[in-house]
């Protein structure tokens, strides 16, 4: 039995559902039709769906491309055949996008994060933004978890080996560390919340010099480990549910890593 665009819709709706995205957000059916009845034998999993990601889904025969991020994310005013949601449109592979609702997710990426590192969920989410509308859930960013004691520096260096990140930063809180707060992306918006839970290091991305400072003045360790890389552990995530789930060929995108660091890949 062939499987479709609006099957795999549904089926990634189930457990990340599109409702439950952010205001911001722009998650679900960026480029296609929900309604195309062609079968869909193989996809590109990617964080992003960079000309190189869509062209990479053009030349392994993709039937679609999921991505983290969605590949129409601000209001457009003509379609530039250039850019990855043009070309995807010109190759007429369908693109499906899964954001902040996989962020915010019973199982999101913060829970990922926690399980790569290896540390004890505590199953509490820091940061509540926001109510699912269907079932009146509390949904926000983050998770909260436990570890052995170590320190800012240990836990950097642990971090960044852990998600192969390209360029660490961190400020060290200078007290022991014994429950820390996971954001996946950029998340520095859970530093208060996560203090007045207890934590004493927050692990996230894309953090200004202000919240540095921040977490600073509140004897926080707040470890920037990169986008990307807080991220990308999603990809196997996807790919292993929609194979198990659909006897479908998944292919990890090699294309949709832009930020290099020195001496790492």
């Amino acid at each position: 039995m062939s499987t479709t665009i609006s099957e795999i819709y549904n089926y990634i709706d189930s457990f990340a559902p599109f409702r439950t995205q952010d205001g911001f957000d722009n998650s679900g059916l960026c480029v296609g039709d929900i309604n195309d009845s062609r079968e869909i034998k193989k996809i590109l999993v990617c964080l992003d769906a960079t000309v190189s990601a869509v062209k990479q889904a053009k030349e392994v025969g993709a039937d679609l491309i999921v991505t983290h991020h969605p590949v129409i994310f601000h209001a457009m005013k003509h379609i530039d055949t250039t850019q990855p949601y043009g070309l995807a449109l010109y190759y007429d592979i369908p693109c499906i996008g899964v954001h902040t609702c996989l962020d915010s997710a019973e199982y999101g990426i913060s829970e990922m994060m926690i399980d790569s590192l290896g540390f004890k969920s505590l199953k509490t989410v820091p940061y509540i933004n926001r109510t699912d509308p269907v079932t009146g859930a509390k949904i926000g960013y983050g998770a909260l978890c436990e570890c052995g004691e170590t320190s800012a520096e240990e836990l950097a260096s642990y971090v960044a080996k852990v998600f192969d990140s390209a360029a660490l930063r961190y400020v060290d809180g200078g007290k022991k560390i014994t429950k820390i707060a996971c954001g996946s992306g950029a998340c520095s918006e859970i530093l208060e919340d996560s203090h007045r839970l207890g934590a004493q290091a927050v692990i996230c991305a894309d953090v200004k010099l202000d919240r540095f400072i921040e977490a600073d003045r509140l004897g926080m360790t707040l470890i920037d480990a990169g986008h990307y890389e807080t991220e990308a552990i999603a990809l196997p995530y996807l790919k292993s549910k929609l194979e198990e789930r659909f006897g479908v060929d998944c292919v990890i995108s090699s294309a949709d890593r832009v930020v290099r660091g020195l001496n790492r890949s």
